[in-house]
């Protein structure tokens, strides 16, 4: 398994093993998957992460390590989505704790995710 602190994890996923990294072009990719800002990433994980989230987390990890090192890329979203059938809970768990030991602009993520959060008044 690849450093969690620097935000790498490999996995055995679509017949071979791939390195997931959570890095800021694996955050630029991620918001664009979800259409949201850098500043709602807290409430994706808010209550638990859906299904769309968690293919798009996956995706996006990978996707990012890949063209970072000039790999081929031989999958797209709906193909990892087929993979999440293959990966045991204990991966997932792994993957996230990875996601949360890394940094966006700096910061901690897991640190950010255990802030209190502002008072947002509601849109009526």
């Amino acid at each position: 398994m690849a450093n969690k602190q620097k935000g790498y994890i490999d996995i055995k996923v679509g017949g071979k093993k791939r390195t997931l990294h959570f890095s800021m072009n694996f955050w630029s990719e991620f918001t664009e998957q979800m259409g949201i800002s850098l500043q709602d990433i807290g409430d994706v994980f808010q209550n638990g992460i859906s299904l769309k989230g968690l293919r798009a987390l996956i995706y996006s990890a990978i996707l990012a390590n890949d063209q970072e090192n000039g790999n081929d890329v031989d999958y797209n979203i709906f193909t990892v989505g087929a993979w999440l059938d293959d990966l045991k809970s204990e991966t997932i768990n792994d993957i996230v704790n990875a996601m949360l030991q890394s940094k966006i602009l700096g910061n901690s993520l897991n640190a950010e995710m255990e802030k209190p959060g502002k008072v947002k008044p509601s849109k009526k």
